[in-house]
């Protein structure tokens, strides 16, 4: 290396999302709330897309065991994974990940759990907290952040409750698609993937039951001065939470499904939507 010239700076962090047709949007909700926090962290990174039939063998290939098991007891192999070249570490849950990005990172951009929080929100209940899912909603109990980890926890309850609207809309890549819908059938118990299709009244039933259980969570957004976030103009990894779901709506809905959502509540998540992915979406 010549005199003077500066060496190679470390490698960046690297996010394993799902691949799609998409990409490089990303489209599944616990990934998108890890783009968004290395967003908020300003954090350079590049992304490992993977198909869903490639997931069980990329985590076990970087020793990144499953963080949750499917109700017949199975393991339960899922994105997102991030791996930080520095370190060596490899971590396979969301709100992990925002943890890890918290300590390891905390000078850069801005805090995801910030220790002058007005914590606003954090004490929402899920109207759908007592459902029972095949697919299970995250366990994590957060250390020092458990007060976000259990409102991530009944966030993810409210949108899975209701995730029959947009399943028949999941993006998956041709190649693989009819393996993924197989699998999706066999986690669902159930006969088909047309049983998975939600058409007429029914879902319209859905969806004005999607709409009324969102409504004790769009009030939290109007505390702090009408948002765009819960504090107001300052965005925690609480708003993230909310905002991956989001993200996944936008990219699935049906376009006319979704112009609708975004009215819904005074156009309260709309305008979360349009916050984040202007200010901390990223596609690295």
């Amino acid at each position: 290396m010549a005199s003077g010239q500066p060496g190679p700076g470390p490698a960046p962090l690297v996010l394993y999302d799902i691949s799609s047709p998409l990409q490089p949007r990303s489209y599944a909700p616990n990934p998108s709330k890890s783009r968004l926090a290395l967003g908020l962290k300003r954090l350079p990174f590049t992304t490992a897309w993977v198909d869903i039939p490639d997931i069980p063998a990329v985590r076990r290939g970087l020793g990144c065991p499953p963080v949750r098991k499917l109700d017949d007891g199975s393991d339960f192999y899922t994105l997102p994974m991030l791996q930080d070249p520095a370190s060596g570490v490899v971590i396979g849950d969301s709100f992990d990940i925002a943890a890890y990005l918290e300590e390891a990172f905390p000078g850069s951009g801005s805090c995801l759990f910030p220790p002058d929080s007005t914590r606003t929100g954090l004490d929402y209940e899920s109207p759908n907290r007592d459902m029972v899912f095949a697919v299970p909603l995250t366990s994590r109990r957060g250390g020092k952040h458990q007060a976000y980890a259990r409102f991530n926890t009944q966030v993810d309850a409210t949108f899975t409750a209701h995730v029959a609207l947009v399943g028949e809309h999941m993006p998956f890549n041709p190649a693989s698609a009819d393996a993924v819908r197989a699998l999706f059938v066999r986690r669902a118990h159930l006969g088909c993937w047309d049983d998975l299709r939600v058409r007429g009244e029914a879902r319209e039933r859905l969806t004005a039951a999607f709409e009324a259980a969102l409504a004790s969570l769009a009030l939290l957004f109007a505390v702090n001065g009408g948002g765009p976030y819960l504090e107001g103009g300052r965005a925690t990894y609480a708003d993230l939470i909310v905002g991956g779901w989001l993200n996944m709506l936008s990219a699935t809905m049906p376009d006319e499904e979704w112009r609708g959502f975004r009215t819904w509540h005074g156009g309260v998540f709309g305008r979360l939507h349009d916050a984040l992915q202007e200010d901390f979406i990223a596609c690295s």
